[in-house]
């Protein structure tokens, strides 16, 4: 049976959540210098993660039809989203981003109407989510009939956000799956022309793209005796994100748009990320409207109130 996520408890590094009902125990280095308020409740985790083995244990077996449900707003219906337990810790879905797929359907109210037969070629109906995940991202866009490429460079989860699609009866949904580098995408559409309304991203602090992309390691000199081409560089969000930023403003339909930027890095903040947007977007001109900004932190609340810090995010919509 689908249900909520709830934080239940953190501290020492590590988080206590109820995944509709089932208790799991993950690392969390924001956790690092918490106290646990219920200690004796986590003995009762069902599934623990040990990030020095990366290894799961399962008290009980994870159940494969576990479900967690996202409720908007009491004028939309939940989204399902369908978790596992992966390798890395994760479960297939970040629910701190749960404020943030609201403000993607609330907003989608601001955009411009068209008929079923314009939304595929026009730029106003179109949406681009980066480093995209399993999709809950997507989804969300996609409910109000915009058309979405979904990029991100790992092909399992590009798999589950087509299975996520399809348990919310969206399988038909006009969503590309792509599974790309996300830097290299932004150029070639460049290149393309294509335009978009709405562009998400979700980066992660280090990441390669695509093994299919990854040239192979270099030698000082092959047998020519000449140095080999250079190879492309693995991502690093200090340093990629603004240029990325530079290039998806290059991608925005200049009329109307909503950016959408969270991340999980110490070496960026929303404080960061805002001031390189606000400086990029005073050369252009946008719209009738100044741009609207929303920052802050993504954060996760237990029952006593206490809030783990989940990454920031930044949002801007003109309209």
């Amino acid at each position: 049976m689908p249900g909520p996520h709830q934080l239940v408890d953190f501290g020492d590094g590590r988080k206590l959540e109820s995944l509709a009902g089932r208790l799991v125990d993950r690392p969390s280095p924001a956790a690092e210098h918490a106290t646990p308020r219920q200690p004796k409740l986590w003995k009762d985790a069902e599934s623990h993660f040990d990030l020095a083995s990366r290894t799961w244990t399962h008290r009980t077996p994870w159940p494969d039809d576990l479900s967690l449900e996202f409720v908007p707003s009491a004028n939309h219906l939940p989204l399902l989203v369908p978790v596992q337990p992966t390798p890395f810790g994760h479960i297939g879905i970040f629910p701190e981003q749960a404020d943030n797929w609201r403000w993607l359907i609330q907003t989608a109210a601001t955009q411009p109407t068209a008929t079923s037969s314009r939304r595929a070629s026009s730029p106003q109906h179109q949406a681009l989510n980066l480093f995209g995940y399993t999709g809950v991202s997507s989804l969300a866009i996609a409910r109000s009939g915009m058309h979405v490429a979904h990029v991100d460079a790992a092909k399992p989860n590009v798999e589950a956000a087509k299975r996520l699609a399809a348990a919310n009866d969206l399988a038909e949904a006009p969503i590309r799956y792509l599974v790309d580098d996300a830097v290299a995408f932004v150029q070639r559409e460049i290149r393309r022309g294509n335009r978009y309304h709405t562009i998400v991203m979700d980066p992660p602090a280090y990441g390669h793209g695509p093994k299919s992309q990854r040239a192979p390691r270099r030698k000082a000199t092959d047998e020519t005796g000449k140095r080999p081409a250079k190879q492309a560089k693995a991502w690093r969000i200090g340093r990629d994100l603004p240029d990325l930023m530079q290039n998806c403003l290059d991608l925005i339909t200049g009329r109307s748009f909503r950016l959408l930027i969270t991340g999980h890095s110490a070496e960026m903040n929303q404080a960061d990320v805002l001031e390189v947007l606000q400086r990029k977007l005073s050369h252009r001109r946008i719209g009738r409207l100044d741009p609207v900004f929303e920052t802050g932190r993504m954060t996760l609340t237990d029952p006593s109130g206490r809030k783990l810090d989940a990454g920031f995010f930044v949002r801007c919509l003109v309209s």
